[in-house]
Formats: structure tokens, C-alpha cells, sequence
């Protein structure tokens, strides 16, 4: 399954209407790892690591199955326009482009999250994608 890709306005209206975090709006259920790449209209490093997200994202879905989602949230950006990357990215909390965001749901519905980077560093994605699915699994098996 490819990278789901969000267009930063479509959900900004929600994370208002509803009072929620960005990652509150994206995690979703409990028992999965959400792999979040949060990227910028016309941002050299945002192109380069999408070839290196979505075959990041093959390799993990075939791995992890279902317990693993990957969401791009994109923000739109020009000279002119800057209003949407700044919004993008005080929600998401974030000092560049492109962040990556591994998240997950506790059994009380909270999401957390469970590692940053600026920067798309496979192999230590992968081992903190693996951390992320067993703790999720773990807060899965509990009631709440």
C-alpha cells in the first residue's frame, strides 16, 4: 500500500474545529506504528527523501503488515505564500523540513510520540519503526 498524502489544508481545519494535535488527528488506532513525514512545496530535501520514504514504507509494510501506516502531510509554500509551511509547521511542532514522526495510540487514546528526526536515516528508522510496533502491540493487549 502506497503513502497516504495529506495536503496540510485539508486537515488544518479539523485540528481547529476539533481542538486536537496534528498527531491525535493521524494516529488512529491502537496496535499500530504511524510513520509521519511532514514535508514543504518546493523543498529540495523533501524531494529527495520521498523515493527513500515510499521504499521505506514497501519494505515495512511487508514486514509489519498492518501494524505500520505511513501518512505525508504537505504543506504548500512560495515567496508569496508562506502562511500554510508555518502553520504546518508550528503544528507539527517542527524546525525544518522534512520531519519525520513515529507514532503510536496508548490504551487511553493518547497518541505519543515515539521518535523525531529531520532527517530520513533508514536504518535507524526501521529499528525505532520495530520499537514502535512492539510497544503499540503492547498497549493494544491492555483494556482500557
Amino acid at each position: 500500500m502506497p503513502v497516504k498524502v495529506l495536503n496540510f489544508s485539508e486537515i488544518n481545519k479539523t485540528l481547529h474545529d476539533k481542538g486536537v494535535s496534528p498527531l491525535d488527528l493521524l494516529v488512529k488506532k491502537r496496535g499500530s506504528a504511524y510513520v509521519v513525514a511532514v514535508t514543504r512545496e518546493k523543498c529540495p530535501s523533501c524531494e529527495k527523501q520521498k523515493p527513500v520514504f515510499e521504499k521505506l514504507s514497501n519494505k515495512m509494510k511487508e514486514k509489519h503488515g498492518s501494524q505500520v501506516e505511513f501518512i505525508r502531510v504537505h504543506a504548500w509554500f512560495s515567496k508569496e505564500e508562506t502562511k500554510e509551511a508555518k502553520q504546518t509547521a508550528n503544528a507539527f511542532r517542527t524546525v525544518g523540513f522534512p520531519t519525520y514522526i513515529i507514532a503510536i495510540k496508548d490504551n487511553q487514546g493518547h497518541s505519543i510520540e515515539t521518535y523525531r528526526a529531520l532527517r530520513l536515516l533508514a536504518s535507524e528508522v526501521e529499528k525505532n519503526i520495530k520499537t514502535a510496533v512492539e510497544i503499540a502491540a503492547w498497549f493494544a493487549s491492555k483494556k482500557k
